[in-house]
């Protein structure tokens, strides 16, 4: 995964920070919780979560380094709160947190078998977890159609090799990923969700900090033709400019407790 522009992010994060807040809100705590945040990125909502627990503390992680910079120079922080890089896939926690969360993240990891692995392994017995993020649907995908640009002419000898950096699993499959690493699904659901970024430029804006592992292959004066391009064509798929659809995923999950 390409080192996504921590300071970029902040402004443009609008999308992700609503959402996740939202299901922060809605996360019941008593205020005492060691919590996990997986791809915490620039530790905006890790702050809020740790702003619900003042007697607990909460870890944030992300595989970014300059996100983690971002995340231990924001002016609001908390004594509650750390920040360190760290890739879900290789983290090596045990049963340390009592809440693992995950916003927006989930789906830029391929090996999703190897992460939720490691998410039980970091979870106390009686442990929650929470996740939210873009899921599989029949509508193509912002990123799926960044990979039908990546292989059109213009573009396809930069990405020579390049294997999808993302994974927007199908809704039924969670069960059976969540199964194989000891946890069972409390709750699921899947929403259509739309934000409009009210114009062209500002959806273009995001696209540029979003699609790093794609621009990382491309010199820095074709950057903005690369997502001109993806841009263009992502608005047959949604109808106007400035637009954007995705379908989220949010789920709750426990260690599973197997019948005798």
């Amino acid at each position: 995964m390409a080192d996504w522009d921590g300071a970029g992010y902040a402004h443009i994060s609008g999308l992700q920070r609503a959402m996740a807040t939202d299901a922060v809100e809605s996360v019941s705590v008593a205020g005492a919780e060691h919590v996990l945040d997986v791809g915490c990125g620039d530790g905006y909502v890790t702050r809020l979560i740790a702003a619900r627990v003042p007697g607990g503390s909460v870890l944030g992680i992300d595989p970014s380094p300059r996100m983690i910079e971002a995340a231990r120079t924001a002016d609001d922080q908390l004594a509650n709160v750390d920040f360190g890089v760290g890739d879900v896939t290789t983290m090596a926690f045990t049963r340390d947190f009592d809440l693992v969360v995950s916003f927006n993240a989930l789906h830029w990891v391929v090996d999703q078998e190897t992460a939720y692995r490691h998410i039980a392994a970091a979870l106390a017995p009686s442990g929650r977890v929470l996740v939210q993020y873009v899921c599989g649907g029949p509508r193509p995908s912002i990123e799926n159609v960044a990979m039908a640009v990546a292989g059109d002419v213009r573009w396809s000898a930069a990405f020579t090799g390049f294997a999808r950096p993302y994974v927007h699993i199908e809704p039924g499959a969670l069960t059976s990923i969540a199964a194989s690493a000891g946890l069972g699904v409390t709750a699921q659901s899947v929403t259509d969700r739309e934000w409009d970024f009210g114009s062209r430029e500002a959806f273009a804006r995001w696209c540029t900090v979003g699609f790093a592992d794609w621009t990382a292959r491309l010199p820095a004066a074709d950057v903005p033709d690369f997502v001109d391009e993806v841009v263009d064509r992502y608005e047959a798929v949604v109808g106007r400019p400035g637009l954007f659809r995705f379908l989220q995923l949010r789920a709750e999950l426990s260690r599973r407790v197997w019948n005798s």
